[in-house]
């Protein structure tokens, strides 16, 4: 973004270009984490529900 705007560089066209391509890039990472972030969550929720539940349980039977 500051190469885009010309907060960093000199204010040549390479510069602008420079910065374009590492923020497609960057909009391409951030795409792609927000589905692995949510299939991770899920697995994690699945595999440990169980033994929450239980732990709870015993917890609010003493």
């Amino acid at each position: 973004m500051c190469l885009t705007m010309k907060v960093i560089g000199d204010g040549r066209t390479i510069f602008m270009v420079v910065g374009i391509i590492v923020g497609i890039i960057g909009f391409a990472g951030v795409s792609v984490n927000y589905p692995i972030y949510k299939r991770i969550l899920e697995n994690s929720k699945n595999k440990y529900s169980a033994d929450i539940l239980s732990l709870a349980k015993e917890i609010a039977e003493d």
